[in-house]
């Protein structure tokens, strides 16, 4: 008896590690344990997201450059860069001809991802810093992007908030959310399509569009109004 109970709670125990380090990625014990396991993998973690650059192109880039195309020399801010996959993909276009900021709490993510846009010093910058608040003044960026991260921030709902605030008036905002049963594991953050895309509304966003992108992601592009 005493056997089958300690299994048990060997089980219990590694389900509830392979949760909070795994799936949320140290998010519920809070936001030095999220930077830390990004300090930890950052040497590798190109190899592990093995990122399809023709998927990217498509999927990520061409999307985002359609909603830009009005824009000579967009000026556009990445939160958490990690090691630089929207802005080097992004610079890899010839004819982009903007600017990009790429942003992260992890100091070894960003050096991965200054070795890789060093070929761009003059269009690319790097900060280290928290998406709550962004380090920068009201009313900056033609676009704010933030992928595959949201759910890892101490409030998905402030970090929002303050992406839009660093829009410009008209500004497009495209961010991911998390979907599938994984999503639904984390409790008090989860939101469906209806509920993101309202919340998103009752920010002051227009033009709220949501499109499957991953498995475990969708796509969600929104507009800051022109007026604010």
């Amino acid at each position: 008896m005493w056997i089958f109970i300690i299994i048990l709670g060997f089980i219990f125990l590694g389900a509830l590690l392979y949760w909070l380090l795994i799936i949320t990625e140290g998010v519920y014990l809070g936001r030095r344990a999220v930077v830390w396991m990004y300090d930890l993998t950052a040497h590798k973690y190109d190899g592990i997201k093995e990122y399809d650059a023709d998927a990217e192109e498509l999927f990520v880039i061409r999307p985002l450059r359609y909603y830009l195309h009005h824009i000579p020399a967009p000026y556009i801010l990445d939160v958490a860069t990690g090691t630089g996959r929207l802005p080097w993909f992004l610079l890899q276009q010839p004819t982009f001809h903007g600017r990009v900021v790429g942003l992260d709490a992890s100091a070894k993510m960003l050096s991965q991802a200054a070795a890789k846009l060093d070929g761009f010093h003059a269009r690319a910058a790097l900060v280290q810093g928290t998406a709550v608040p962004l380090p920068f003044p009201d009313n900056t960026f033609h676009a704010v992007t933030c992928l595959e991260s949201l759910e890892f921030f101490p409030s998905d709902e402030a970090a929002l908030r303050d992406m839009i605030r660093v829009l410009q008036p008209g500004g497009l905002l495209l961010v991911t959310r998390r979907r599938g049963w994984e999503a639904k594991t984390f409790f008090g953050r989860y939101h469906d399509t209806t509920q993101f895309e309202q919340l998103l509304q009752e920010m002051g966003c227009e033009q709220v569009e949501t499109k499957a992108w991953q498995v475990d992601y969708d796509q969600v592009f929104a507009r800051k109004p022109s007026t604010a």
